[in-house]
């Protein structure tokens, strides 16, 4: 598994590496749809929640990069072709995997998933604008939610 640069941000409780396919992917282009043209950019989510004992980072990291490896567009990035038309550059680059931990301070109890407010933007991955995919894992202590 290749994992890119780590950084850390402000806040220190995050830190975001880059997942990788698990095997070489050949750089190819891929072109967009007409529907894909005419649709507004679709930024898509996912939050899961795991019983003890839950997966660590480690696991879902690599488990990542052997999913990444059928599913190589999504380790891709839009880019503009000759025409200046955006189509999905295959490469391999990776996807983003931010690992934080209590919802950067919110107790579990705290964040009420029915409403869009600070305390659930706060599991949501923070995507790059020309990456596909990103994922972010919230690890939360039970003793603190």
């Amino acid at each position: 598994m290749k994992l890119e640069a780590t950084k850390e941000h402000d806040d220190g409780r995050a830190v975001t590496v880059t997942v990788a396919p698990a095997l070489p992917v050949q750089e190819h282009r891929l072109p967009l749809s007409n529907l894909d043209l005419l649709l507004p950019p679709l930024d898509v989510s996912l939050f899961f929640c795991y019983l003890h004992p839950a997966p660590t980072a480690a696991a879902l990291k690599e488990a990542l990069a052997k999913t990444l490896v059928a599913y190589y567009p999504l380790a891709g990035e839009v880019v503009a072709n000759g025409d200046g038309e955006p189509e999905l550059l295959c490469s391999g680059r990776g996807v983003d995997f931010t690992e934080t931990t209590a919802a950067g301070g919110v107790e579990l109890r705290e964040i009420r998933l029915g409403a869009v407010d600070e305390g659930v933007e706060k599991l949501v991955p923070a995507k790059k604008a020309a990456s596909v995919t990103a994922v972010k894992v919230c690890m939360i202590d039970r003793r603190h939610g």
